[in-house]
């Protein structure tokens, strides 16, 4: 299973729609993914072994909502599903009165040849 097939089983976990980089459903609280960065590491033979993944997840939800409940719903998700956690960041988007979830995480995928 790819990496990006995982992280997608791994979030709908969560019960809410899950997209790549746009969201155009009608719920208030759904959560968007997208890559941050993609290394090759583990050289031999002048080629990469591996491939170290970045990615970003974004929980949107209304400010009423238990985000916080949701973020740490994720993040443990993640956790046990075996990605690492890079920075999380909380931002209040005030045009829609939205809040806007960034979790940065990291898998390693392994080249097949």
């Amino acid at each position: 299973m790819t990496a990006d097939m995982k992280l997608q089983q791994v979030l709908e976990k969560t019960g809410l729609p899950v997209k790549q980089y746009e969201y155009k459903g009608a719920k208030p609280e759904y959560i968007l993914i997208n890559e941050e960065d993609e290394r090759g590491i583990g050289h031999a033979d002048d080629r990469p072994q591996a491939m170290s993944l970045w990615w970003q997840v974004h929980i949107f939800a209304p400010k009423e909502s238990d985000y916080r409940a949701r973020k740490r719903q994720v993040r443990q998700l993640l956790i046990e599903a075996g990605f690492t956690l890079g920075s999380i960041r909380t931002l209040y988007e005030q045009e829609t009165e939205t809040m806007h979830v960034v979790i940065s995480c990291n898998i390693t995928e392994n080249i097949e040849e």
